[in-house]
């Protein structure tokens, strides 16, 4: 997550990449994400090329 007064200077999207270049250094081929299909990083992620592959649910019992 990226501090308000430090967004749009492309932070997130060095972390991401770095990850990203990380993973791929150790032979780690399947690379996932999660996010909120109602949040905006779902789209943030999309246009950085990840896609929806699934759906998961969680049940809390009061």
């Amino acid at each position: 997550m990226t501090s308000g007064e430090h967004l749009g200077r492309g932070y997130g999207d060095a972390v991401l990449a770095a990850a990203l270049r990380e993973a791929a250094g150790h032979g780690c081929g399947l690379r996932f994400l999660t996010a909120d299909a109602a949040d905006w990083p779902r789209h943030w992620y999309e246009r950085r090329g990840f896609r929806v592959v699934g759906r998961s649910h969680c049940f809390e019992r009061d």
